[in-house]
């Protein structure tokens, strides 16, 4: 016996992790995710949805538009990279008075803009697809 729940999967931990999220953020009863805890759960779940697959890749498309669109708003002679972009929308979620519904919509496109954005900002989704990758599978 070396599973404590037994297979989860992918898909199951994003399903999972969305309902929590849901519940955490809206703190009816015993759940309760405060701003800063709604971010990190939506990270989680986003890098969740990421490794799902097909299944939940709307979030990976919506996070594309996002940062095609910013990227193409400044014309195509500037030079702003999806790294850019990536940390303007981490500026926006902490920086912007708390939200719980906006930072969890960013929260959750967060780990598919690190990954695009590369570097640093890369290896920190790396990590925590490596630390959930040992939980649900």
């Amino acid at each position: 016996m070396n599973q404590i729940f037994g297979t989860i999967g992918f898909t199951g931990g994003a399903v999972l992790m969305t309902v929590y999220l849901i519940v955490g953020a809206r703190g009816a009863w015993k759940i309760k995710l405060g701003n800063e805890g709604v971010i990190v759960v939506a990270f989680i779940t986003g890098q969740l949805y990421a490794q799902a697959g097909q299944t939940f890749a709307f979030v990976k498309d919506m996070s594309g538009g996002l940062s095609e669109t910013i990227q193409s708003s400044f014309g195509s002679g500037a030079n702003f990279g999806a790294g850019a972009v990536a940390i303007l929308v981490s500026v926006l979620v902490y920086g912007l008075k708390p939200s719980k519904l906006r930072n969890g919509v960013l929260g959750l496109m967060l780990p598919a803009l690190y990954t695009a954005a590369g570097g640093m900002l890369a290896t920190v989704t790396h990590i925590i697809s490596n630390l959930t990758g040992t939980v649900v599978a």
